[in-house]
């Protein structure tokens, strides 16, 4: 129990320091997020509409759901339509509004299924 414990501390600081480096923001855009999951890496446009493009692996789908841990809200998961290779836009409005989100990708294609949870902090413009 205590090593599945100090696993799990482990692989959350891990994920933490991955989304610090790779986090990153163009002139001035939105915020750009890398992230690596069992079978797949993506790299996450959180603007409006979600834009996921799938790095490492071809996915044939991909579905986002959005939490915002801090006011307990949950969107239902959306779908994505594929806007050209191994880039998929989401089909509605995945963040209901500015703050520290939790999205859920979930992708399935040619390494199986896979669901990469990233952070991304949503402002106005």
């Amino acid at each position: 129990m205590k090593r599945a414990r100090s696993l799990a501390a482990v692989c959350l600081l891990a994920a933490g320091v991955l989304f610090a480096v790779t986090s990153r923001r163009l002139g001035g855009g939105p915020e750009i997020v890398e992230a690596a999951g069992a079978r797949y890496t993506v790299t996450v446009l959180p603007a409006d509409p979600v834009e996921v493009r799938v790095t490492s692996g071809q996915a044939e789908t991909v579905t986002l759901a959005a939490v915002m841990p801090s006011m307990g809200h949950a969107l239902p998961p959306t779908g994505t339509v594929q806007a050209g290779p191994g880039r998929f836009v989401a089909e509605e409005d995945v963040f209901g509004m500015d703050g520290v989100w939790e999205l859920s990708i979930t992708l399935s294609g040619d390494r199986g299924e896979d669901v990469i949870t990233v952070s991304a902090v949503v402002a106005g413009d």
